[in-house]
C-alpha cells in the first residue's frame, strides 16, 4: 500500500532446444513482464556476445489460420447468429459466459488440428454456400426487376414485344411530368416526327412511357433522352402483361425462398457442429501467436537463447525453480534489484477491497515505480466527497442497490463492472451516513418520520455558512494530506533538498498564522518567517504564485457545499411541485406521484454524475498535484488469457 509492487530482475539463459518449453512455462505463471533485448544489443559489448533471435516463421501461419477461423465464424454468425445480451441485462443479469472443457492443445499438434478442421469445414460448406450466393444474387434482381414491373402495371402490353425488331425498337422508360413536353420536342427533332410515345401516370410525381422509333434512330434517341431525366426500364427475359410478369417473379421469389431455407439449415447443422471446436482453437491460437510473438524480445548466443523481463519479488524465487525444472536444468536464472535508471514495470498492490479503486486511479495515470500509489488515499476522500455532494440518504440507498445489482450481475463475470459496482455501493453506503446526518431523505420529505429527523444533526440549507466553512476545512486537510506525502516520498528516497525546499513551507504556513491570530504571536512570526524563508528559497519569483495556487486549491472544495445544496434544493423543489400537484385534483394526484418519482430519479442521475466528476477532479487536480508522478510502465506479464476454453 502507498506503494507498487516490489519487483525483481529476472535474466534467463537457456539451451535453444528448451525455449518453446520455457516460454510455455513462462506464460503458464503468468508473473514475469518481459523487455526486449534490443536496446541493450546497441551497447558494443552486449553487441559482440549477443544477437537479435530470429522470429518465428509460425507467426505466418497462424495469422492465416485466424484468418480463416474467423471467416467460419462470421459465416455462422450470418446464417445462425448467436443469441446477443441487451445492454441493461448484459450488465444487470447476464447468463452465464460460454466455457468449452477441452484439453490444452499447443504447437505443431494446434497447427496441424486447425488445418485439419479448416480443410474438413471447408469441403462441408463449399457447395451449400456457393449455392446459397447464386441464389440471394437472384432473389436480389428478382425483387429488383419487381420493383420496375411495379411501375407499369397500368400498362397493357405483352413484355415480349418491348425490343428491337427488323425495323422497330421499343422502349419505356420514366420520366418527370415537367420533363414530357420536353422529351416530346427532342424525339421530334431527332425523329423528324418517326416515333410514338405513349404516356400512363404513375406516383412520385412521375410518367411511365412508351416508346417507339426507328432501329436505325433507336441509340441516338436514348442517349439524347438520358441528358433530360428520361431513364430507360430495363426488364429483360420477361412476357406476358406487366401484372403476368409480376405474378411469376412473386412464384419464383418464393420458390428460391424455401430453396434458401433449405441451404441455411444445411449451414446452420454445420454452424452448430463446429463453431464451438473454431471458437476454442481460435483461442489456442491466440496463446499460440502471443508465445511466438514474445520470442522477438529475446536475443541468442550460438545454441542459447536470452530472455530478461521483471517479477514480483514474491514470486521470483517460484519463478526461478519453475524454469529450472522445464529446461532439466540446462540453464541459468540470475534474480537481482533494479537499478536507478531502470523503467520497471508498475504492479498495484492494495487490500481487496481497495483494489476496486484502483480503475480511479488508473484514469489518472499510472504512478512512477519509486512513486506513491495514491488509491489508498483516494479511497476514503472520494467516498466522503461524493456523500457530501450527494447529501441525501434515499439517494444513497438507489446508489448502494444499483452497485449490489452490479456485483451480482455482470460482476461475475467482468471485472470492470465488479469494480464499478464496488465503487458505486460503496458511496451509496456513505451517502447514507452523510444524508442521515444531514437529513436528506429526498429532499426532507422522510423528515415527517420522528426516528429519522433524530437521526439529523445538521441542516445544510439553513446553516449554509458552516457548511462552507466544514468544506474548506476538509479541503485544507485534504491539501496537507497531500503535502505530507509529497515530503515523506522525498525523505524516502534521500531527496532531502528537494523535501525542504518543495512544499513544506505549506506546513509551517499554517500554524505560524493560527499561533499568530490565537495570541501567540512571537511563535506565529517564528513559524511564519521559516515558511517565507522556505518558500523564496525553493520557488524565489515564482513564490507569490505558490501562495496564491494554494489557496486557489483550497477554496475550490467549496464545491461541496455547492453540490450539496443543489442536491438539496432541487429535491426539495420537486416535493413542492408534487405537493401543489396533489392538492389540486384527483387526476392531480396521479402527476404528482409521475412529478415525484422522476424528479427525484433525474436528481439523483445528475447529481450523482456532478458528485463522481467533482470527487474526482479534488483528487487529480488538488491532491495528485502534491506528490502524484504518472507516467510508469503498467506490469504486463505473459500470460494465458483464455475466455471459452476451460482447460480440464
Amino acid at each position: 500500500m502507498l506503494r507498487p509492487t516490489r519487483m525483481k530482475r529476472i535474466q534467463i539463459l537457456a539451451l535453444e532446444g528448451f525455449r518453446y518449453q520455457v516460454i510455455r512455462r513462462l506464460q503458464a505463471l503468468g508473473a514475469i513482464h518481459l523487455t526486449d533485448y534490443s536496446e541493450k544489443l546497441e551497447d558494443p559489448i552486449w553487441k559482440n556476445l549477443l544477437r537479435p533471435h530470429p522470429p518465428s516463421a509460425n507467426i505466418r501461419t497462424i495469422a492465416a489460420l485466424n484468418i480463416a477461423i474467423n471467416r467460419f465464424l462470421d459465416l455462422f454468425e450470418r446464417y445462425d447468429p448467436e443469441q446477443k445480451e441487451g445492454f441493461i441485462k448484459g450488465i444487470f443479469a447476464p447468463k452465464p459466459p460460454k466455457r468449452i472443457e477441452t484439453r490444452e492443445v499447443y504447437g505443431k499438434e494446434l497447427i496441424n488440428a486447425v488445418n485439419e478442421i479448416i480443410e474438413k469445414i471447408e469441403q462441408e460448406t463449399e457447395k451449400p454456400v456457393q449455392e446459397l450466393e447464386k441464389i440471394e444474387e437472384e432473389i436480389i434482381e428478382s425483387e429488383r426487376i419487381k420493383g420496375l414491373l411495379e411501375l407499369i402495371l397500368n400498362l397493357e402490353i405483352d413484355l415480349k414485344d418491348v425490343s428491337e425488331s427488323d425495323f422497330l425498337s421499343i422502349s419505356l422508360g420514366i420520366v418527370p411530368k415537367e420533363e414530357v413536353d420536353t422529351v416530346r420536342e427532342r424525339l421530334e427533332e431527332l425523329t423528324k416526327g418517326n416515333f410514338y410515345l405513349g404516356v400512363r401516370e404513375t406516383s412520385e410525381n412521375k410518367l411511365v412511357t412508351l416508346l417507339i422509333c426507328l432501329k436505325e434512330q433507336a441509340s441516338l434517341v436514348l442517349a439524347n433522352l438520358r441528358r433530360i431525366n428520361w431513364e430507360k426500364i430495363e426488364i429483360v427475359g420477361q412476357q406476358g402483361t406487366p401484372n403476368e410478369a409480376r405474378d411469376s417473379i412473386n412464384k419464383r421469389i418464393l420458390a428460391l425462398t424455401e430453396e434458401k431455407t433449405k441451404k441455411e439449415a444445411i449451414v446452420v447443422d454445420i454452424a452448430k457442429r463446429w463453431r464451438d471446436e473454431l471458437e476454442k482453437y481460435r483461442e489456442f491460437l491466440a496463446m499460440e501467436r502471443q508465445r511466438e510473438e514474445s520470442q522477438n524480445k529475446f536475443a541468442q548466443m550460438e545454441n542459447v537463447v536470452a530472455i530478461q523481463g521483471w517479477v514480483p519479488e514474491n514470486a521470483a524465487a517460484q519463478a526461478a525453480q519453475e524454469i529450472e525444472e522445464v529446461s532439466d536444468g540446462a540453464c541459468v536464472v540470475e534474480i537481482s534489484d533494479p537499478e536507478e535508471m531502470d523503467d520497471v514495470p508498475v504492479l498495484l498492490k492494495n487490500p481487496k477491497f481497495i483494489r476496486s479503486f484502483e480503475l480511479l486511479t488508473r484514469l489518472y495515470g499510472m504512478p512512477t515505480y519509486n512513486g506513491v500509489d495514491p488509491t489508498l488515499i483516494l479511497v476514503p476522500g472520494f467516498l466522503l466527497f461524493f456523500s457530501i455532494m450527494l447529501t441525501d440518504a434515499m439517494y444513497g440507498v438507489i446508489a448502494l442497490v444499483l452497485g449490489l445489482l452490479l456485483i451480482r450481475g455482470g460482476g461475475k463475470y467482468n471485472l470492470f463492472i465488479k469494480d464499478a459496482g464496488v465503487i458505486l455501493s460503496s458511496a451509496g453506503v456513505a451517502t447514507i451516513i452523510i444524508g442521515a446526518l444531514a437529513g436528506g431523505w429526498l429532499g426532507g420529505f422522510g423528515l415527517k418520520a420522528p426516528a429519522l429527523k433524530a437521526m439529523q444533526i445538521f441542516d445544510p440549507m439553513v446553516q449554509v455558512t458552516a457548511f462552507l466553512l466544514i468544506a474548506l476545512i476538509i479541503g485544507l486537510a485534504h491539501v496537507n494530506v497531500g503535502v505530507v506525502i509529497n515530503v515523506w516520498n522525498m525523505l524516502r528516497r534521500r531527496e532531502l533538498w528537494k523535501a525542504v525546499t518543495g512544499n513544506l513551507w505549506f506546513l509551517f504556513a499554517q500554524p505560524g498564522i493560527f499561533f499568530f491570530l490565537a495570541g501567540y504571536r512571537s511563535v506565529g512570526l517564528l513559524f511564519i518567517v521559516i515558511a517565507l524563508a522556505l518558500l523564496f528559497l525553493g520557488h524565489k519569483a515564482m513564490a507569490m504564485f505558490q501562495v496564491t495556487g494554494f489557496m486557489g486549491d483550497v477554496l475550490s472544495y467549496a464545491r461541496l457545499m455547492a453540490l450539496g445544496l443543489c442536491t438539496t434544493g432541487i429535491a426539495m423543489t420537486v416535493n413542492v411541485l408534487s405537493g401543489m400537484l396533489y392538492a389540486g385534483s384527483s387526476i392531480g394526484i396521479l402527476f404528482a406521484i409521475v412529478v415525484f418519482f422522476i424528479g427525484h430519479l433525474f436528481n439523483f442521475v445528475i447529481n450523482a454524475m456532478g458528485a463522481f466528476v467533482h470527487g474526482l477532479r479534488l483528487h487529480y487536480v488538488e491532491l495528485f498535484t502534491k506528490f502524484f508522478e504518472s507516467g510508469g510502465t503498467e506490469f504486463s506479464p505473459l500470460e494465458t488469457g483464455y475466455e471459452v476454453v476451460e482447460i480440464k
